[in-house]
């Protein structure tokens, strides 16, 4: 699950209500550009979104019952948030203060997800926040010793800077993943361009712990040759070694799996995982472009074993 810290300083504006109104509209939709990538994305405020002024004056919670901002507001309430920041932030040690500033201003979202390594989100009020990255100067006393230094934080406040940003939320959203059954409920953020046939449900929910990275980590990389594959082209460019299956054990059905029609299909195409023997078995639909994933296993050596993938 990947924290996106919301910076404060982008409500203080001097814009009228109008303007805070869409700026907020704006600010949905870079949060479900997020969730479009990790589907268990948390906003983290310091108080409760309801209760933040989104410009002078004017409070979310007055901005959710504008007929205009109902579906807006309807995800806002799907999306996870949580509130303070200190709910999630590793207690600092007790000889040890840090201070965040941007362009002057004290920023605690800022801080919070530079102290975090993960990514702030922010109203688009103004030109210095039309950026995926942001300058932030801090101070950081350490006992006796001042150590001042600036930092660059991860940013988005338009869908735009979600999309420079995407391949990291994949990556720690994976990251953070420890069973099959994870993988499987996330597959569509992390593996969007992949298809599953319907027996790997059940090898990903009995997928032991011990093999979880190795067949994360497998995905994730074809999954990025399917996303840059263009149809018609003959196989994608694999970031990872993809061999075929021998032609004795393709005989014997060994890689013949039930497809997404029902039908037996061979998906000879296969790469290894960690600990040996575990395969991913997939298919490359050339005509509807599509890369297909078949099986995810112990490699099978006889047509009955295991079963329940067959």
């Amino acid at each position: 699950m990947v924290l996106m810290f919301f910076n404060e300083k982008s409500c203080v504006s001097d814009c009228t209500q109008d303007e805070a109104g869409q700026a907020m509209r704006d600010f949905v939709k870079v949060c479900q550009a997020v969730r479009r990538v990790d589907n268990g994305v948390a906003l983290v405020s310091e108080v409760p979104m309801e209760d933040v002024a989104i410009s002078q004056g004017y409070y979310l919670a007055q901005w959710r019952n504008d007929v205009q901002n109902r579906d807006h507001w309807a995800f806002m309430q799907r999306l996870r948030r949580k509130a303070p920041h200190s709910s999630v932030l590793p207690a600092p040690p007790e000889d040890q203060e840090v201070e965040y500033r941007h362009e002057g201003d004290r920023v605690l979202g800022l801080a919070a997800a530079h102290l975090m390594d993960t990514l702030a989100v922010s109203l688009p009020t103004a030109p210095s926040l039309d950026s995926s990255w942001l300058s932030v100067d801090y101070v950081l006393i350490d006992e006796d010793e001042v150590q001042e230094d600036r930092a660059e934080v991860r940013h988005a406040s338009a869908p735009g800077h979600v999309s420079e940003h995407a391949q990291w939320i994949r990556d720690s959203a994976a990251s953070s993943v420890t069973s099959g059954a994870q993988l499987w409920e996330v597959r569509e953020s992390l593996f969007a361009s992949l298809e599953f046939a319907p027996g790997v449900e059940a090898n990903l929910r009995d997928l032991p712990g011990v093999s979880v990275h190795s067949v994360r980590t497998a995905l994730l990389g074809l999954n990025t040759a399917a996303e840059t594959w263009k149809p018609g082209e003959a196989e994608p460019a694999w970031p990872i070694k993809v061999v075929p299956e021998s032609e004795t054990r393709m005989n014997l059905g060994l890689c013949n799996f039930t497809d997404s029609d029902g039908s037996k299909q061979l998906f000879s195409l296969h790469t290894r995982y960690r600990p040996r023997p575990g395969r991913i078995h997939l298919r490359v639909v050339t005509e509807e472009g599509i890369v297909r994933i078949g099986y995810i296993g112990r490699k099978r050596l006889t047509e009955d074993v295991p079963r329940k993938s067959r």
